[in-house]
């Protein structure tokens, strides 16, 4: 059994979120009208329906078994030399980047008197994507661990590396990059070693959960359980206020896109889905400012998120949350064959960051994101440096 394929990752997370918010434990959750509901479970279908094309076409053909593909990890064909080199690289970036970026701001978000507002201003056009490269500095760490059985010293350098990376991005309070690697990681681990059990990934999700609720507490301030109980209009007893933030945090997201599915008169057109396009190019504000574009519209509280799907639903319409997860998932599942069919770090890799994308996929959509496709042509770059071929 296979803990990472598409659709059992996928099933799970969108069975959970739908189950979850049909509960409607918030009295700002509405009941859904059937059209709203269909709408709702159209990309969710046709994910599962391209995932499950593919699989039909492979299921007489010969792939590899969990067990193989780890002891595959002694032909991967790479160049050692080079892994270290690259993670050196992209080090002195992260820390010339960040350096840069806190001289321009002149504050860390976590020491800020106002930390949400710091957070959102530790940026710099250009500048700011070398941030991202803390993921691509954990992931190659780990690879050139696996890789080399010897050379303490330059582990122990690399380990330091990724230790200070992901320390000083945890105090810009943004997640999705520790996300991000955590995920990664375990991926990595689950195909090429032995380390990583159902038990092992149970209690890293826990890990995961508590850290995305300590990050959300700073990021908070002074705001207390129980005021957000009170704003989030639970029905349940505010002795069990405690769960409101990861209840809401999942609930309104489908809550969010619903409200947006009956309210909606006119479509963006591939602003969102491609917004890396306009973000490198410089046309991002001038085109909202321009067409006078809401970026997080119909909202009835402060939760701002809406699912991955309403950025195809906003535009494109129905016919964008059934043509994008549809090829989505015939994408995903043949590059999951083909990892099972012929396993390379590479593939490992470039299916852990899709994973990543189906794993949040309940949350948003980050295919379309700047720092998102950065992190996959850097990662391809950099796996075309390393390679012996």
């Amino acid at each position: 059994m296979d803990l990472f394929s598409p659709g059992k990752i996928f099933g799970f997370v969108w069975l959970l979120a739908i189950g979850l918010t049909d509960l409607k434990l918030s009295r700002l959750q509405h009941e859904w009208p059937p059209v709203v509901w269909l709408q709702i479970l159209i990309g969710p279908f046709t994910f599962l329906l391209g995932a499950g094309l593919v699989y039909i076409n492979k299921l007489n053909k010969e792939i590899c078994t969990i067990e193989t593909i780890r002891n595959y990890r002694d032909q991967f064909n790479l160049n050692t030399s080079r892994i270290y080199s690259s993670i050196i690289v992209l080090f002195l970036l992260f820390i010339f980047g960040y350096g840069v970026i806190y001289l321009y701001t002149g504050e860390i978000p976590i020491f800020s008197p106002k930390p949400g507002v710091a957070r959102a201003n530790f940026t710099m056009f250009g500048i700011g994507l070398f941030l991202h490269n803390v993921v691509l500095i954990v992931l190659f760490t780990v690879i050139y661990s696996i890789l080399v059985k010897e050379k303490t010293s330059k582990k122990l350098l690399l380990g330091a590396m990724s230790v200070v990376s992901v320390g000083l991005y945890s105090l810009t309070l943004q997640r999705y990059q520790i996300f991000m690697t955590i995920l990664l990681v375990i991926i990595l681990l689950y195909y090429t070693t032995y380390k990583i059990k159902l038990s092992t990934t149970l209690i890293t999700g826990i890990v995961i959960v508590v850290f995305f609720f300590l990050v959300s507490s700073f990021r908070a301030g002074e705001i207390i359980i129980l005021v957000l109980y009170k704003i989030s209009k639970m029905k349940f007893s505010p002795e069990y206020a405690v769960f409101t933030e990861p209840y809401m945090y999942i609930t309104m997201n489908l809550e969010n896109f619903a409200r947006s599915i009956e309210k909606i008169e006119e479509y963006s057109f591939g602003y969102y889905t491609f917004d890396f396009v306009t973000a490198i190019t410089g046309l991002k504000h001038w085109i909202s400012e321009y067409f006078f574009m809401t970026e997080n519209p119909y909202l009835i509280s402060s939760y701002n998120t809406y699912s991955a799907f309403w950025t195809y639903y906003r535009d494109f319409g129905v016919l964008g949350i059934f043509v994008i997860p549809f090829f989505g998932g015939i994408g995903i599942s043949s590059l999951y064959y083909s990892l099972r069919e012929k396993p390379t770090l590479f593939k490992i890799s470039i299916y852990g960051m899709l994973i990543y994308g189906v794993v949040f996929s309940f949350f948003n959509s980050i295919f379309g994101f700047l720092w998102y496709v950065y992190n996959v042509v850097v990662l391809i770059v950099v796996f075309k440096f390393i390679s012996n071929k």
